[in-house]
């Protein structure tokens, strides 16, 4: 007989297949998922959600093992997105809940246990399943119909603990994605949240100019962690 998953097991293997003061607009939007309505401000005041109609052709940059529930691109972006084009994204982020967990009750331990081992294994599994990730962004890229070349995500550098606090934290890296012979650099900084029992895989993506690049994901990773929660109270 198989062994059954653990919770933690399922959230942390969802989690690892991929500014100015904030403050909660009063109409900030929700979004269902797991029977819950969460809402779910923007991560910045210049990226907007790109809508149900558009989101969906974001869903390849989200793992099969997770559900988007929201993605918020630059204006001109989503304007290329809406128009067929196919330019590489800047500036984005990502909100996802893991579907084997999507209906479960996390509790504060529960939690406490899948950030332990997210932080354990950040920096030693997430290269093992690189590969993998790589594969499916551009099958499902294909599945769609896309135009884009193939991506590569070469050796990911690892930035540590952005913030750790209750019921939210955060990690980082810098990885390099190849593409029509270019290369660029990206900063990508991952929020694991627990709302209404829920936990929600939350993911923002700079392009790397320098070091600022690198503060501006941690400080807005913080920022609007603080503010989703605050948003969810």
């Amino acid at each position: 007989m198989a062994r059954p998953v653990s919770l933690a097991t399922a959230l942390l293997a969802a989690a690892l297949l991929l500014p100015g003061q904030f403050s909660v607009a009063q109409d900030a939007p929700t979004y269902r998922a797991g029977l819950k309505s969460f809402t779910i401000p923007a991560p910045s005041p210049n990226l907007i959600e790109a809508g149900a109609d558009y989101r969906v052709l974001l869903e390849p940059f989200a793992p099969t093992a997770n559900r988007l529930i929201a993605a918020f691109v630059e204006p001109s972006d989503l304007e290329s997105i809406r128009s067929g084009g196919t330019a590489p994204l800047n500036l984005y982020a990502l909100v996802e809940i893991p579907r084997r967990a999507e209906f479960a009750n996390v509790t504060s331990d529960q939690y406490k246990e899948v950030a332990s081992s997210i932080a354990t294994q950040f920096g030693t599994t997430f290269d093992a399943s690189l590969k993998d990730q790589q594969d499916e962004i551009n099958r499902r890229l294909k599945a769609l119909g896309s135009t884009a070349m193939e991506v590569t995500l070469d050796k990911p550098v690892q930035l540590g603990t952005f913030f750790s606090k209750h019921d939210a934290c955060s990690y980082g890296m810098i990885m390099a994605l190849s593409s029509g012979g270019k290369v660029r650099k990206m900063v990508m900084g991952m929020i694991v949240l627990r709302l209404q029992s829920r936990v929600l895989f939350v993911y923002t993506y700079s392009a790397y100019k320098d070091e600022t690049s690198i503060q501006w994901i941690r400080t807005t990773d913080e920022r609007w962690a603080d503010a989703i929660l605050q948003a969810n109270q």
